[in-house]
C-alpha cells in the first residue's frame, strides 16, 4: 500500500507540472508575458537548458544523465527503505522525484525545461515552474524530516547502522539480511 500511495502522489505531481507546462506555456507563446498578481508574479515563457540562476546553459546531456541516475538511486531508495522510511521523508523524496522527472521529459523531449512563472518583487529569483516547486518544497521537507523530527534523525542514524552490520558481519552481512527477511 506505501508503494501505492507514494506511485499515485508522484503521478498527480508530475501530471500537474507537464499539465501546467502544456496549458500556460502556448498561450505565453503567443499572447506574451501576462501579470497575474501584480508587483508579486507573472507568468513569461523561457526556455532553460540548464539549471537555476543560469547555470550550467547548454549542458543538457550532462544534466539529462545526472537527473536519471538521480532518479534511479531516489527509486531504489524509496523501495528499498519503504518499510522503515518515515512518511514526511517519503514524501519529500517523491516529490523531489516528481520534479526531478518533470523536467526531464522536457529535457529529453524538447532539449529544454520550459519556465514560466516569475516573482516580480524578487529581480535575481529565477523563472521557474510547478516542478522546481516540487524539488524545492521536497528538499526543504527532507531536511526537515530528517533534521528536525525524532523519527526522521532515528531514520537516518538507521541508515549508518544498517552499514556497519553489514560491513562489520563476517559474511558480508547476509545472515543479517536473511533474518530480517524471514
Amino acid at each position: 500500500m506505501i508503494l501505492i500511495t507514494t506511485a499515485l502522489i508522484f503521478a498527480i505531481l508530475v501530471a500537474a507540472d507537464l499539465l501546467t507546462k502544456g496549458l500556460i506555456c502556448p498561450v505565453l507563446v503567443s499572447d506574451g508575458p501576462m501579470s497575474f498578481i501584480p508587483g508579486i508574479f507573472r507568468f513569461e515563457y523561457t526556455k532553460n537548458t540548464g539549471m537555476a540562476w543560469g547555470w550550467l546553459q547548454g549542458k543538457t546531456l550532462m544534466l539529462t544523465i545526472f537527473t536519471v541516475i538521480a532518479c534511479a538511486l531516489m527509486i531504489y531508495f524509496i523501495i528499498a527503505k519503504r518499510k522503515t522510511m518515515p512518511t514526511l521523508i517519503r514524501v519529500a523524496l517523491t516529490m523531489i522525484l516528481a520534479g526531478a522527472v518533470g523536467n526531464l521529459f522536457d529535457r529529453i523531449f524538447l532539449g529544454y525545461v520550459r519556465d514560466f512563472i516569475v516573482f516580480d518583487f524578487w529581480d535575481s529569483f529565477p523563472t521557474f515552474n510547478f516542478a522546481d516547486s516540487c524539488v524545492t518544497v521536497g528538499a526543504v521537507l527532507l531536511f526537515i524530516g530528517l533534521v528536525l523530527t525524532k523519527k526522521g534523525r532515528e531514520f537516518f542514524r538507521s541508515l549508518d547502522s544498517d552499514d556497519k552490520k553489514k560491513t562489520s558481519a563476517p559474511d558480508g552481512g547476509k545472515d543479517a539480511e536473511n533474518e530480517t527477511e524471514e
